[in-house]
């Protein structure tokens, strides 16, 4: 299935979501153009407000209606609740599916790139250790 069918089933089956999404990523492999058929599709989504820990069950329910209709598994990441380094590789790399709410999206990613930015310095410098602990070994 090619990247652009994968897209417009994502955006019909988020068509019908009641639970408050504003906006939803693909990211991996899928939206780099990848030439092989996927294997899985890695999909994130933005809500409106962080869902709370008993609405857990959301993703996977949305996950199940669109593993059906792509045929293939179905990855979704939260953007709410992910990681500064998490978000900000999806917003670089990731290809907007779905936007219901521009200015709430919007505010989102400057915060998250600002939030990203901040960490930058701790990030490379953990990157380094690890990986100088990692010629040790």
């Amino acid at each position: 299935m090619d990247p652009r069918t994968i897209q417009a089933r994502i955006r019909q089956i988020l068509a019908g979501d009641p639970h408050g999404i504003v906006a939803a990523y693909l990211f991996g492999s899928v939206a780099r153009g990848g030439s092989a058929p996927p294997a899985d599709v890695d999909l994130a989504v933005l809500y409106a407000h962080t869902p709370p820990p008993r609405l857990d069950s959301l993703p996977i329910a949305l996950q199940g209606a669109l593993e059906r209709a792509l045929g293939v598994a179905v990855d979704i990441v939260v953007l709410n609740r992910a990681s500064a380094d998490l978000v900000h590789r999806v917003l670089r790399d990731g290809v907007l599916v779905l936007d219901r709410d521009r200015s709430t999206r919007i505010r989102f990613e400057v915060q998250k790139r600002n939030e990203y930015f901040d960490l930058l310095p701790l990030l490379r410098r953990y990157r380094r250790s690890d990986v100088a602990r990692g010629s040790e070994r």
